[in-house]
């Protein structure tokens, strides 16, 4: 799968998920976003276009990237179809397919620009859902405008929003697009991963404020150099900002990454690094070849720790994500930088 920005689509996937401008986000409020309660009648969804998508029942069989299915998969409602990565080369399951049951899930393609449109037909869905990747309607979370326009020829889009909005947002957004699909979001278990949610977010405001003048910097590397994570632009890392933890913020430029040589790796000084582990990231075994990484003090105190630029967008699979996060915080030395 590609990440460096070659074409603005194939680094905006392999980043995490564009969305639509801040006027476009407005359009993901409760009132915006309506549907059937039941298996009859008409159904009804504006998903964060500001697109009204009908359907004549509500929708059973559901198309999803990857994220999105997963994010659909923990409040109960189950994708027929994936799109994105689901596997790794060994056919171990990605992080990104959260707790999905690949077996039950028809694949249409494993990396970003892998769409199988003949699979799609094959299946009839009533809905495919994806991320918003920029700031047209068409720009779509790995579905070209030309794929788009063959999709919706089957069946409609539904984009929901990941882009400079806060990750509560966009878990909220998903539970709305679940409950509409007929989940019951006030069961037990979905209470239950609220309640533990908010519990983690609460021990690692604790943590951060108990650190202090922790300086945290996330970045992706690969064999060309590595690209500083700039917060707004993930939900993750926006809320976590949110909750008081000091992010490095990458300098200007492009959306998303500062992007450095391997020269520049200590530009920004810090006490506790996340590097990305999704599998087409250089991991850090391999980072350890290159000497201006090993120089850096968070790396030569082992203050480093794990990072998927892809978030989880449901309670269930963001608490374990938050709460080991909050273990590094806890563990890390704050002077590493002074």
């Amino acid at each position: 799968m590609p990440f460096r920005p070659i074409s603005r689509r194939g680094f905006l996937f392999a980043t995490g998920g564009l969305a639509a401008t801040a006027a476009l986000a407005g359009c993901g409020d409760d009132t915006a976003s309506t549907g059937s309660s039941s298996g009859g009648g008409a159904w009804e969804f504006t998903d964060d276009r500001g697109t009204r998508i009908t359907r004549d029942k509500r929708p059973e069989k559901v198309v999803a990237y990857v994220s999105s299915a997963a994010a659909l998969w923990d409040y109960g409602i189950h994708p027929i179809g994936a799109f994105g990565p689901q596997k790794t080369e060994s056919g171990e399951k990605e992080l990104q397919a959260g707790n999905m049951d690949l077996s039950k899930v028809t694949s249409l393609g494993n990396a970003w620009d892998d769409f199988d449109e003949e699979k799609f037909i094959g299946l009839s869905p009533d809905l495919l859902v994806t991320g918003l990747t920029g700031v047209e309607p068409t720009d779509l979370w790995a579905i070209t405008p030309e794929m788009g326009k063959k999709v919706e020829k089957i069946a409609p889009i539904l984009a929901l929003s990941e882009y400079k909005v806060s990750l509560p947002k966009v878990i909220e957004r998903y539970e709305a697009l679940a409950k509409a699909l007929g989940a019951d979001v006030t069961s037990s278990a979905v209470t239950k991963a609220k309640d533990e949610f908010r519990t983690a977010s609460d021990e690692l405001a604790a943590a951060a404020k108990e650190k202090a003048g922790l300086k945290v910097l996330v970045l992706y590397a690969d064999k060309d150099g590595v690209y500083i994570a700039k917060p707004e632009f993930f939900a993750d890392l926006a809320y976590y900002k949110e909750l008081g933890l000091d992010i490095v913020e990458g300098g200007a430029g492009e959306d998303y990454w500062e992007q450095l040589s391997w020269e520049q790796v200590g530009k920004y000084p810090a006490d506790l690094i996340l590097t990305d582990v999704r599998t087409f990231a250089l991991p850090r075994d391999q980072m350890a070849q290159y000497p201006t990484w090993n120089a850096l003090p968070a790396v030569a105190a082992g203050q480093v720790g794990d990072w998927s630029a892809e978030p989880r967008f449901n309670h269930t699979l963001a608490t374990p994500v938050i709460r080991e996060l909050t273990t590094l915080v806890k563990g890390a030395r704050t002077d590493i930088t002074a």
